[in-house]
């Protein structure tokens, strides 16, 4: 049997998060995913979940605790320092890039213009995550 992945999308932008489900709920991935406003609900999120997420995408621009903060957060603490962070942001500036990964981000992605864009680069993300590259199990 399969394994069924899960994913937290944390964004606080209800129309990248309408896209995201789409594009989710179009790939045919087995994946749960679960979204989560900003930093402060993604950090509560996992605190209180019964089972951790496979990828973490996390956007920087976002109210109460933005993607740096979360970032640091999430590698601060030994329970979820293994959860793989993908980046997933509007931002390209070069020192963005540098403090993210200097933060501990496993990958940095600029978010794409379009549905197709969008449906191609998590295809990828899913065939690198899911088929090629071995996570801990969070089960």
């Amino acid at each position: 049997m399969a394994r069924r992945y899960r994913i937290i999308i944390t964004d606080d932008d209800d129309d990248d998060r309408l896209l995201f489900k789409s594009v989710f709920d179009s790939s045919g991935m087995d994946c749960d995913v679960s979204f989560a406003g900003d930093g402060v609900e993604l950090l509560d999120f996992l605190e209180n979940a019964r089972h951790l997420p496979a990828l973490i995408f996390l956007d920087l621009n976002m109210p109460r605790m933005d993607g740096f903060a979360t970032l640091d957060e999430l590698r601060s603490n030994p329970a979820f320092r293994s959860i793989p962070v993908i980046i997933f942001t509007t931002s390209s500036l070069p020192e963005h890039i540098t403090r993210c990964y200097q933060l501990g981000a496993n990958s940095y992605l600029i978010k794409p213009s379009g549905y197709q864009q969008l449906t191609t680069l998590i295809h990828q993300i899913r065939t690198f995550w899911f088929d090629t590259a071995r996570l801990p199990s969070r089960t």
